[in-house]
């Protein structure tokens, strides 16, 4: 078989050429696509506790099952009879009131796991059987035409995942991947030496970009074609720098990682620079044990972090074209245990927000009683909307791409948009 110039390229540099010869593939592709709506998706990693977040604090049964993690009245902004968001969720709870916020309880998947990472690979994968899954649900967006439009959903670059965690699978696509920024200083180059310095990796790829060989002359070959992707890269980086610029922050921001992260999207967005969606992820929410400070300061940091983004895309005129998708890969069980924390659980809240989301609550929410849970007593809350559907309704709604595309079945939508 006759060895191609992209499989000539990947034999000879490895893995770390793929994701760079498939970015110079989609800014090509992308050239020229117009401007559209942007998904911030914020994860909540390690499983977030959905009853002491959207707190059903006149339930008795949940008194009950909680002597030391229970939040009374006292500790809540009420949304609802009996319903009211974590004293410390002020910005989330002043959006809920203007109608930019809408609840959606109960969400989860039918036969629930859980493992923190399969769990996770299921909502980034949009399977139940992500083990069999090589792209994920943003990735395989972002190559969808959306309604209306010849070329691929996501201007500019398909997706950017900001921060150091591990890029997600939710971002991969099956001709793409996502570009990774933790701050503009550190903007992520695939290629270049083993010196570890980001002044190193610059300085590689401004030489491959700049140079010019005899091969190049005489009819290109594969090192002009890498060559074209690290000047792509190059460019890809400095329309990074260009929109952190002039998109200055509007928002006096907290000084914590999640806020420097979002602060980076903000900024991104409020500059022009044109990508479809960004991945956060939060650690910290696997709290088996005394759980009630740590899951004060997370919400804290979450509600912080995300009320500065808000308020710094709004003063921009974006807050219309921005959703944000707030989720975690399970929530915790019912009882509190034995050291003042909870157990992996299965179904949760999530969060959508945005200026054009339709406000409140969505769906009803999961039954304490015992007979009711999953598993007896001692069980888990039983989901009573799947998160595909979440999905569908952002890709229908928000995208305007057909849903089956994407999750491979039709799901019905949920009243999410305005």
């Amino acid at each position: 078989m006759a060895t191609t110039r992209r499989g000539f390229l990947l034999a000879g540099l490895g893995a770390a050429a793929a994701p760079l010869l498939s970015r110079l593939s989609w800014a090509r592709a992308l050239e020229g696509a117009p401007a559209g709506r942007v998904l911030l998706v914020v994860e909540l990693g390690g499983g977030n506790d959905g009853l002491n977040t959207v707190v059903p604090f006149a339930d008795p049964l949940y008194v009950r099952a909680r002597p030391s993690l229970r939040i009374g009245l006292e500790g809540v902004r009420k949304i609802a009879d009996g319903v009211g968001l974590r004293l410390e969720l002020a910005a989330l709870k002043s959006r809920f009131d203007r109608g930019q916020l809408a609840i959606v309880q109960g969400v989860g998947y039918p036969g629930p796991d859980r493992s923190h990472f399969r769990s996770t690979d299921i909502w980034h994968a949009a399977s139940l059987e992500p083990e069999r899954a090589r792209t994920g649900w943003i990735g395989r967006v972002c190559e969808c035409e959306s309604a209306g439009r010849r070329a691929p959903i996501g201007p500019g670059f398909p997706a950017l995942m900001v921060g150091t965690a591990k890029v997600p699978l939710a971002l991969v696509g099956e001709h793409s991947s996502a570009l990774q920024v933790a701050d503009v200083g550190r903007f992520r180059v695939p290629v270049g030496p083993k010196d570890p310095s980001q002044e190193g990796r610059r300085d590689a790829l401004a030489r491959l970009a700049t140079t010019t060989t005899a091969a190049e002359h005489s009819g290109g070959g594969a090192l002009a074609l890498l060559k074209d992707a690290a000047r792509e890269t190059r460019a890809s980086a400095a329309r990074v720098e260009a929109a952190v610029e002039k998109g200055k922050s509007a928002t006096t921001w907290p000084d914590t990682g999640l806020a420097r992260e979002l602060k980076v999207a903000a900024q991104l967005i409020a500059g022009g620079f044109e990508c479809a969606a960004y991945f956060v992820r939060q650690e910290g929410y696997d709290t088996h044990a005394f759980q009630a400070d740590a899951h004060a300061l997370l919400l804290a940091e979450l509600d912080g972090a995300l009320g500065a983004f808000l308020a710094d895309v709004e003063a921009a005129q974006a807050l219309d074209r921005v959703a944000v998708l707030v989720y975690s890969e399970f929530g915790r069980r019912v009882k509190e245990n034995g050291s003042k924390g909870t157990d992996h659980g299965a179904a949760a809240p999530l969060f959508v927000l945005g200026g054009a989301v339709k406000g409140g609550l969505v769906g009803r929410a999961p039954s304490l009683a015992p007979a009711d849970l999953d598993g007896g007593e001692d069980g888990d809350l039983v989901h009573s909307i799947d998160f595909r559907r979440v999905y569908a309704t952002l890709l229908k709604e928000w995208f305007g791409v057909a849903p089956k595309r994407v999750l491979g079945n039709e799901f019905e939508a949920l009243p999410l948009f305005a």
